[in-house]
């Protein structure tokens, strides 16, 4: 699964959404990452949030950014309930959610 996401974000250098149980990309909902895998990226970074998502709701983040030329990735969780990802993102500590269906940040 590691060089799967790998190629993955090699082709999708803006960002994508991954379900490793259906191995396939996550084009609905509203993605929320998780506090723990905050600032990986890179092998090392890679193997961690995929390792986090495994052990949780199965699906990795990755998007890149333009401020540091970095490629970061995240374990996230995918909510169909606005208010819901919202309260979580909080919980999480994350200064923005994005929501898949309609390619919208949420600065939170």
């Amino acid at each position: 699964m590691l060089e799967t996401l790998k190629r993955i974000s090699e082709e999708n250098e803006a960002g994508f959404t991954f379900n490793l149980l259906t191995a396939a990309p996550v084009k609905y909902g509203i993605v929320v990452a998780y506090q723990e895998t905050q600032d990986c990226f890179g092998v090392s970074g890679l193997k961690k949030a995929l390792a986090h998502a495994q052990k949780h709701n199965n699906v990795v983040g990755g998007w890149f950014n333009s401020q540091n030329g970095k490629f970061y990735y995240d374990s996230c969780k995918v909510f169909q309930n606005r208010k819901a990802a919202i309260e979580f993102g909080k919980e999480q500590a994350q200064i923005a959610i994005f929501d898949l269906t309609n390619l919208e940040e949420i600065k939170l």
